[in-house]
């Protein structure tokens, strides 16, 4: 009897499911919305609905739906890296999905087993929300960070945009101008600074929303405004803090071999950002090398749905994913 494999990385705007063989050929990918935090209203029926349509497209991609519901298919293994509270997503997703070995996990070892192939090292996340965690070849792990905006998320692009439109209310108290206020009214539509922050009091304005203006911070950077470079450089700092803090976690700061760090998300589209974070990792700690990831948190998921099935991550195996990946 054929055995499947199936990762599925759930975030806070889309949810990605994929569907391999034993070899490690992926035979089907799948899509839906965001699948986080349930315990919001209506955050079970979103779970629900991202799960089944992303699952039920990597099957059907796969050949292997056939008007069943997904529960009729049965998975070797299954791991599931979602963002939000995974421990809450645990008796929802046992209903939905039957499999060997089923785990529902954070999202941050997802991203990390897919950008560093399954090796050790660290990742550091910086999206709407930050977070970073590693592994060492022994199996240690360590998290810092993901703790959400109003405890953490230093570095992430909500906390960029958050002290954007902080800089440009301060001027405007101050009588003095500034570029980031007209990006600000122009890209929220409003006509007051004093507006935008009270449509962020009153939940008008979504967290998501106001972290996507962390681009257009990005972009005055790029034009020279020095507020807006500053925002990025500490943005940047406080990603580095945190990479460097999970190497000392996990003792790596120790290793004779060169330790991977690698990143992903968002805020690192930013050249200043990844720039300045890579010079400020690299100079605290010469044995670390900042990589680019090789896989994506799908991926990643996939790579753990296999390590807990006792399937060792070979290179035939990455070789395999590598080349189908690319065709689905």
């Amino acid at each position: 009897m054929k055995q499947y494999f199936l990762g599925i990385d759930g975030g806070q705007s889309h949810t990605t499911a994929l569907v391999a063989d034993t070899q490690g050929r992926i035979l089907g990918r799948g899509g839906a919305g965001p699948s986080n935090h349930t315990r919001e209203p209506g955050g079970r029926e979103r779970l629900v609905t991202a799960v089944t349509k992303s699952v039920s497209e990597a099957l059907a991609a796969a050949g292997l739906l056939r008007g069943k519901s997904i529960r009729d298919v049965p998975f070797a293994s299954a791991y599931l890296a979602m963002t939000g509270e995974p421990e809450d997503k645990v008796d929802i997703v046992n209903e939905l999905l039957r499999a060997e070995h089923l785990v529902v996990g954070h999202d941050a070892p997802g991203a990390l087993a897919g950008a560093l192939a399954g090796k050790e090292g660290v990742i550091v996340l910086a999206g709407t929300g930050s977070v970073a965690c590693g592994e060492t070849r022994d199996g240690k792990f360590a998290r810092i960070g993901g703790h959400g905006y109003l405890f953490g998320d230093e570095g992430s692009a909500f906390a960029i945009a958050v002290d954007a439109l902080t800089v440009a209310l301060h001027c405007e108290d101050r009588g003095q101008e500034h570029l980031l206020t007209p990006a600000l009214l122009k890209y929220f539509k409003r006509d007051s600074l004093k507006a935008i922050a009270e449509d962020v009091y009153a939940g008008v304005l979504t967290r998501d929303r106001l972290a996507s203006f962390a681009t257009k911070v990005s972009q005055l950077a790029d034009r020279k405004d020095d507020a807006s470079q500053e925002i990025l450089e500490v943005a940047a700092e406080n990603l580095a803090e945190m990479a460097i803090s999970v190497v000392f976690k996990l003792g790596l700061e120790q290793s004779k071999k060169t330790v991977p760090v690698s990143f992903g998300g968002g805020v690192f589209n930013s050249r200043r950002v990844l720039r300045v974070f890579a010079e400020l990792v690299q100079e605290t700690l010469p044995r670390v090398q900042v990589v680019p990831p090789q896989f994506g948190p799908e991926v990643g998921a996939l790579l753990l749905a296999y390590r807990q099935a006792g399937r060792k991550t070979t290179p035939k195996l990455l070789t395999q994913i590598s080349e189908t990946q690319a065709q689905i």
